[in-house]
């Protein structure tokens, strides 16, 4: 087989694993990469690694994108595939997953729980959280990633070691500019009392983490009025945080 199909062969087996991995054949929900195949002496020898296991980098010329390290999707997802700690792993379905979205986010948005569908958000809430990232003009599949603190559903708002664990490794990987707590359970993470009215409005320091408390978008539609502006006011702030003044107008 030549060079260059058995690379192309190589990349479209990885492919295939991420859609059964990710218990998606369709490849409805799978991150679409792209690859670019270059003859050995066009890359220097310390790239050769990266080139291989990572898809290409964003442009560098966009001085809104992240520039960290290589994250490998199968590494993020097996945090909570591997994790038995505690009796809850019983609850996971085959699409659970870590988190969804950018593997360089500018901001990591970490709500309560996962639900037990695999995603983070009810459609309801999604609609509403999708119109906030218009608002800011952040783009949601390239500068945000999405992830909870407690990893298993139906747990209540039990927050195991293992959950804390996950999180904080997942964070270490993504490299985010600024995360973003959330509800209650990532208030309590932060401030060791969950109380989102006293601790909002703040830049946290969280194991080395810049973070912003909040209310979760399932908060706010329940109490609209009241909580609309002060997360409003918390979501500039973020953004503000990670270097995106200049989109606030």
């Amino acid at each position: 087989m030549e060079r260059d199909s058995a690379a192309e062969y190589f990349f479209s087996l990885a492919d295939d694993a991420a859609s059964v991995i990710l218990a998606d054949p369709l490849r409805e929900n799978v991150p679409r990469y792209s690859w670019r195949i270059q003859k050995e002496e066009e890359v220097k020898p310390d790239e050769r690694i990266e080139r291989i296991f990572s898809p290409q980098k964003a442009d560098p010329g966009n001085e809104n994108v992240r520039q960290a390290s290589s994250v490998n999707l199968f590494e993020l997802n097996s945090l909570v595939a591997d994790c038995h700690e505690c009796d809850a792993w019983m609850n996971r379905g085959e699409n659970m997953m870590a988190g969804q979205g950018a593997l360089r986010p500018l901001i990591v948005f970490v709500v309560d729980r996962v639900l037990e569908d695999g995603s983070f958000f009810l459609p309801q809430e999604r609609a509403f959280f999708d119109k906030w990232m218009s608002a800011l003009h952040l783009d949601v599949n390239k500068e945000c990633h999405f992830t909870s603190v407690i990893k298993c559903p139906l747990c209540g708002d039990v927050i195991y070691p293992g959950c804390e664990r996950i999180l904080l490794e997942q964070l270490r990987m993504l490299s985010p500019r600024v995360v973003m707590m959330l509800g209650s359970a990532g208030c309590f993470l932060v401030t060791g009392d969950g109380d989102i009215f006293k601790a909002r409005s703040k830049i946290h320091t969280w194991n080395g983490f810049r973070t912003v408390c909040s209310f979760s978008p399932a908060q706010v539609l329940s109490d609209y009025q009241n909580l609309r502006r002060p997360v409003w006011e918390d979501l500039k702030k973020a953004a503000i945080e990670a270097g995106l003044k200049d989109r606030l107008g």
